[in-house]
């Protein structure tokens, strides 16, 4: 049997074993979670790595050279093209001058240059007022293609401009287009009444020239065309023998009579039909008591031609449409 002092060695010996045991155990695990721990991390280094370059946030520079980092989306990140600045061509305006109540139109001509399509807006404008007296919308416009519109002075509310020199202005986006060439070719006159004589000519006697004389006398080239000063409704057209051949019209919208005398025979249009402002209504002559060639021109006053109404002089009238025609 062993003595107790053996038997208490040994006790102490078992329990330093197994305490030591324990201890290398426990440091078994500790290297084990560390060697796991370390692998997960390679791992992870590993796909950052691996990860396309197109999926890294996007920065942007600040003025002071610092670099920030969005989260963008497609739309931020997709490269912003740069918008040229709109510009026409070729634009131009004919006539030079259109008059109410007539067949032709002021036409405006031009070719877009930009980038891409626009949408354009064309406004008439008047060049000494400033106002705006009608918009065109044309909507997405390609550009190098020719456009085209027409005005014949009416507003969009109803009524004609005033009378007076207008232009076409072309707008992108509230920005107006730069004009390539001479803006001076987007500018047109429009008038309400055309003189009604196309050819040279000279005044004669005028109202009340002492035989009551109720007209003005233009002198001109026998057969010179004697155009409509106002279009609307041939109301009277017969011979006189102090007259002559004449036509008179009923003009559309003024509340006014215009007659013209001393005509040629031939070229007159039919009583109760309708010709423009400008329409030719014949040749001058010496028709009647007539002394040379010349038109004896006459407006009357609401309700009309020995209707009621009364001749008014129209020399300053005459004057006035000439200055323009």
């Amino acid at each position: 049997m062993l003595t107790n002092d053996r038997r208490d060695a040994r006790s102490i010996a078992d329990r330093r074993d197994r305490s030591g045991g324990r201890d290398l155990l426990a440091l078994h695990r500790r290297i084990e979670l560390l060697v796991a721990l370390f692998a997960l991390a390679a791992v992870t280094v590993l796909v950052l790595a691996a990860e396309p370059a197109s999926a890294q946030p996007p920065q942007v520079a600040t003025p002071d050279g610092e670099a920030l980092e969005f989260e963008a989306t497609p739309s931020e990140t997709a490269p912003e093209r740069t918008r040229q600045p709109v510009r026409i061509a070729d634009a131009r305006a004919i006539p030079s001058r259109i008059f109410l109540g007539s067949r032709r139109e002021a036409a405006f001509r031009f070719n877009l240059q930009a980038g891409g399509p626009r949408d354009l807006l064309v406004k008439v404008v008047g060049v000494r007022s400033g106002e705006v007296v009608r918009r065109f919308r044309l909507g997405r416009t390609r550009p190098d293609r020719r456009q085209r519109l027409t005005w014949d002075g009416k507003l969009a509310k109803g009524g004609y401009a005033a009378e007076g020199t207008y232009a076409f202005r072309v707008f992108s986006e509230g920005q107006r287009a730069a004009v390539k060439g001479n803006s001076g070719t987007q500018r047109f006159g429009f008038y309400g009444h055309r003189f009604p004589l196309l050819g040279r000519h000279t005044y004669g006697d005028g109202f009340g020239a002492g035989r009551n004389h109720q007209g003005q006398d233009v002198f001109a080239t026998c057969g010179t065309r004697v155009v409509a000063a106002r279009g609307g409704r041939v109301q009277a057209r017969s011979f006189h023998s102090a007259a002559g051949y004449y036509v008179v019209i009923d003009g559309r919208g003024t509340g006014q009579d215009y007659a013209y005398m001393h005509l040629a025979q031939k070229g007159r249009p039919p009583e109760g039909s309708w010709v423009s402002t400008g329409e030719q209504l014949g040749l001058e002559s010496d028709t009647g008591n007539a002394s040379g060639c010349h038109l004896h021109f006459e407006l009357w006053s609401s309700p009309g031609w020995y209707e009621g109404g009364h001749a008014k002089p129209p020399t300053a009238a005459l004057k006035r449409w000439d200055g323009w025609s």
